[in-house]
């Protein structure tokens, strides 16, 4: 103690105590919340445990968190170390006449100054095990980790924990949850235990996701009830890997939306939208079921696939986006003072009720437009010409589209679902599980607004005229047809001034209709009003067609299923068998998600340490022996989990019949050594024979995914493909081998 420093703390007096412990955890417990009422840090340096081997004794030696030396490295990056030599030491020993644990102060002092608070401190700051409870339950409710911090801070203002802390939480919650499994395999549990019904498709010769479909049991339920009008609509950046979701909204007896099914796409082509159409339909209990009305923008790949999937559907435009887009080119063609009244003259031919109307109202937009033939152009080729039949009042006010005129129910939806995801770089699982959240607040919502339609009578629709109606009819309907009332003083029962759009449109009876029942002294039939407005819950047994070939027995495929496989030989038996394997167990699918898509701006935040001419991104993954196969898998676009699928096509590529005199040259009497070495019995690590290792599978790599594979470490390769010719738009695959036992990506300057 000669050598201490000129600052030094005593802190003897806080630890000295003739109190006896019961058990070693007393000790250890008593010990560490003094040290924090003292601003002390006291780590366990040295604990000892009596087994009967001599020398071996029960005792705890207790130290100040900065003791120890700090030791300097030269890794060439950022570090800081606590450590400065503090000589505080606490023994604690079971007394000998067996009184409990006694405490002994070898000593008190510190060569360094105490804080005023232990905030942020790595130790202090750790959770107990109520707050890990308590970050967990918030975090199953999907409260953002600020609030969950908060909240800690509000249950006790003394708590120093940091945010960073709820962070790495919440991270060894969501590991523990998903286990082993891949992100596709966490996937399709969740969706199975939800009893979702689902469906997905990969690309060609790869084991990775294309399309995926996936609707609510109760979301079917609904489509099959209100199957009237259907809105699709495709909305972006909700997912790390930058592919569109694709949304079809429904609208129920009460006007509210639900969201009838998802799909995340590979791109937004005709082929897609016709896979994801087709997959709805085997939504529908019977087959001969389709929607009437399907509203959509102007995306002609999805135009095309309705007219393939849907033919007998009409297909609406939405007029929201094409006032939009109509009201962004008048500002480009058309001088300020001008543009109000085109856009009113616009809004007028939109509005025509008859095909008259529309030809006069075009007419006057076109005397307006004389010096902008621009503007006109645009206006008729685009929209008018072919499309008039979609969106102008003459032709869709024939059209039961229930007041559904513009895709913004879905967009708001979106909007409601972006704001439950709360940002874009989540993956699928993420992405399911706020989709799964929002659909079960909706579900709730509907379900209430069936009882308040039910139980409760607004005071506009107590008079008799509606006595037929209350409790059997939707408010919202009872809403429109009281709005409607207002209109047969001036109507009266004449058919011409009426125009009957509510009755065309929304299945409800119009201004005449109701003029001639209030004529004659009678409340409203229940029968005028369409069936989607009197249908009031979802708790009903959906009828399956019998003789249409759309019930669900599936004795006779399974008999034929059987037949098949006994007739094949072995091998046909395992490739039946895994096809059925991989229905009847889904959360052992193959299947990787798509690779993640980067962001193009920006710099790239390098990690690790700098080698020659070239950085290394150090792998995320565990060390566990498959991180060369992560490696490999990252690179050609599976994403790291997809490192299973390459070792199976690494061995497929062994014993290609094409190749397999290649092979046998290259590994001779090895070839059986090096086949078994790309097999697995497990996920977990894989011993070193296991490994992937050079040059054997440098040559598999370059030939099976025609690239140059680039090898850097302590001895440098390079491999090209053997089995195809030279291209200069060859990819380059470059790895780098750090430490004699990790593979990493390596990104060339």
């Amino acid at each position: 103690m000669e050598n201490l420093p000129q600052i030094c703390v005593d802190t003897s007096d806080a630890f000295i105590t003739t109190e006896r412990f019961g058990t070693r955890e007393e000790v250890i417990r008593w010990i560490k919340d003094v040290g924090i009422d003292n601003k002390v840090t006291v780590i366990i340096s040295r604990p000892d445990t009596e087994t009967g081997k001599r020398g071996r004794s029960n005792k705890l030696i207790f130290g100040c968190d900065k003791c120890g030396k700090h030791k300097s490295t030269d890794s060439g990056t950022q570090s800081a170390s606590k450590k400065c030599g503090c000589p505080f030491k606490i023994r604690s020993t079971p007394a000998k006449d067996g009184s409990g644990w006694k405490i002994d102060v070898k000593c008190g002092l510190h060569n360094h100054g105490l804080p005023d608070r232990l905030e942020g401190h790595s130790f202090i700051g750790r959770l107990t095990t109520n707050e890990k409870k308590h970050v967990a339950n918030l975090t199953k409710r999907h409260v953002p980790p600020r609030h969950i911090f908060l909240s800690l801070q509000d249950r006790d203002p003394e708590n120093v924990t940091r945010i960073t802390q709820v962070y790495k939480h919440k991270s060894v919650i969501q590991k523990e949850i998903r286990g082993p499994r891949s992100e596709i395999q966490h996937l399709f549990k969740l969706i199975e235990d939800a009893n979702y019904v689902y469906w997905s498709r990969k690309k060609d010769d790869s084991e990775v996701v294309r399309d995926i479909f996936w609707a609510h049991p109760d979301s079917v339920k609904l489509l099959n009830i209100f199957l009237i009008v259907l809105v699709m609509d495709s909305t972006y950046k909700t997912n790390k890997y930058r592919q569109p979701l694709f949304k079809i909204v429904g609208m129920t007896s009460t006007e509210l939306t639900f969201a009838v099914t998802f799909a995340y796409m590979e791109s937004e082509q005709t082929e897609n939208f016709c896979w994801v159409l087709e997959k709805l339909k085997e939504l529908f209990v019977k087959k001969d079921l389709c929607p009437q009305v399907i509203l959509t923008d102007r995306y002609l790949a999805l135009m095309k696939a309705i007219e393939i999937v849907f033919p007998r559907s009409i297909n609406l435009l939405c007029r929201f986006h094409i006032n939009k887009n109509v009201g962004a080119k008048c500002k480009q063609h058309v001088v300020n003072d001008l543009q109000k009244t085109i856009d009113t003259l616009w809004m007028e031919v939109v509005w025509a009720s008859d095909e008259v109307e529309y030809g006069q109202r075009l007419h006057q937009l076109e005397q307006a437009c004389v010096n902008y033939s621009g503007l006109i152009n645009y206006v008729k080729d685009t929209w008018l010409t072919p499309h008039r039949h979609r969106f102008v009042g003459a032709w869709i006010n024939r059209v039961l589209h229930l007041g559904n005129t513009t895709t913004n129910w879905v967009e708001s939806a979106h909007w409601k679902l972006k704001q439950m995801l709360g940002n874009i770089i989540g993956d699928m699982v993420k992405c399911w599980e706020a989709m799964n959240n929002n659909l079960r607040l909706q579900l709730g919502n509907i379900r209430a607004s069936f009882q308040k339609s039910f139980y409760e009578v607004e005071h506009a629709h107590i008079s008799p005229f509606y006595g037929y109606l209350r409790g059997s009819v939707s408010r919202a309907a009872l809403r429109r047809i009281a709005e409607e009332l207002l209109r047969v003083d001036y109507v009266g029962t004449n058919r011409k001034i009426c125009d009957c759009t509510l009755r065309t449109s929304y299945g409800l009876p119009c201004a005449c209709e109701l003029g001639r029942y209030a004529l004659g002294g009678i409340p409203i039939p229940i029968d005028v009003v369409h069936v989607h407005w009197r249908k009031l819950t979802m708790e009903v047994e959906l009828e399956v067609g019998a003789d249409d070939g759309s019930e669900v027995d599936m004795t006779c495929a399974m008999d034929e299923l059987w037949k098949r496989f006994r007739s094949l030989d072995v091998t046909g038996k395992r490739a039946l068998k895994s096809r059925v394997c991989e229905l009847a167990y889904p959360t052992m699918t193959p299947l990787c998600p798509p690779p993640e898509k980067l962001k193009t701006k920006g710099g790239v935040k390098k990690k690790g340490k700098k080698l020659a001419e070239y950085d290394v991104y150090r792998d995320p993954s565990i060390m566990n022996g498959n991180c060369g196969f992560r490696v490999i898998a990252s690179l050609h676009g599976y994403g790291e989990d997809g490192w299973s699928i390459v070792r199976r096509e690494l061995g497929l590529k062994i014993i290609d019949k094409d190749r397999s005199t290649l092979y046998d040259k290259l590994f001779s009497n090895r070839l059986s050594e090096v086949r078994e070495s790309l097999m697995i019995e497990s996920f977990g690590s894989q011993p070193p024979e296991k490994w992937l290792t050079l040059p054997d599978k440098g040559y598999l790599i370059a030939n099976r995914y025609n690239v140059v594979l680039v090898c850097l470490g302590n001895s440098c390769m390079t491999f090209f493909p053997m089995t195809s010719s030279h291209s200069p738009n060859v990819y380059i695959y470059c790895i780098g081998f750090v430490n004699q036992s990790h593979w990493v990506q390596v990104n060339m300057k």
